[in-house]
């Protein structure tokens, strides 16, 4: 039944991705009072916001060799607030939070906002909500420092303690930057679309389909 419902929600995010690559890559006609359209889209991964704690030599003895963790973590997965500026005034404010009962899959965000032709100021910020404290999302230890690799390290395997600290860092690498901001003047033609997505190797928002300034 597990295996079942992973193949599930794969699938169901697999689709989610590919409409989502191809509505964003889809010009369109805007509204006949010749407004154009601003597009927001992109999926990203949501940051990990955890408290994490290492086990001690004598709390790892006591677990089963595949039960045994170096860092215990508890917390939760980020959510972000969405807000798009035209000349300073709001005119998109949302929460986006990932997919899934615990919020822990991709997030997707896809958006149009109506805006008059001509050139205007425009500002998009994607940031988190949660606050950090000074011990959530701490780097990992180097192998050297963490419990069970000491006299008495026999405790967790050495690649498998080796593979948690690389899976960890993988994670945090892949997950969007805690804010991520874009502000540029835009010169919207009628009945035009010009797309704001996320780049995941820039790890930045930039903007397609826009055309040049006079």
């Amino acid at each position: 039944m597990m295996r079942l419902n992973r193949l599930i929600g794969f699938a169901i995010a697999l689709a989610g991705t590919v409409a989502l690559a191809g509505a964003s890559s889809v010009r369109m006609t805007a509204h006949a009072s010749g407004d154009s359209v601003l597009r927001l889209a992109w999926t990203a991964r949501p940051e990990r916001i955890e408290d994490c704690r290492p086990q001690s030599e004598e709390a790892l003895a006591k677990l089963p060799p595949h039960m045994r963790q170096a860092v215990i973590c508890e917390g939760t997965t980020a959510s972000y607030r969405l807000v798009v500026r035209r000349e300073d005034a709001v005119i998109l404010d949302q929460v986006v939070r990932g997919g899934g009962l615990r919020h822990d899959r991709q997030l997707y965000v896809f958006r149009d906002v109506r805006v008059p032709a001509g050139e205007s100021a425009i500002s998009v910020r994607f940031d988190r909500v949660e606050a950090t404290t000074a011990g959530s999302n701490a780097q990992p230890r180097s192998e050297a420092t963490l419990p069970g690799s000491g006299v008495a390290g026999m405790a967790i395997d050495p690649a498998r303690r080796r593979r948690e600290l690389e899976e960890r860092t993988r994670q945090r690498g892949e997950a969007v930057p805690p804010s991520l901001v874009l502000q540029r003047r835009l010169r919207f033609v009628p009945s035009q679309v010009i797309l704001v997505t996320y780049d995941p190797d820039r790890r930045e928002l930039i903007t397609r389909d826009a055309p040049p300034k006079d």
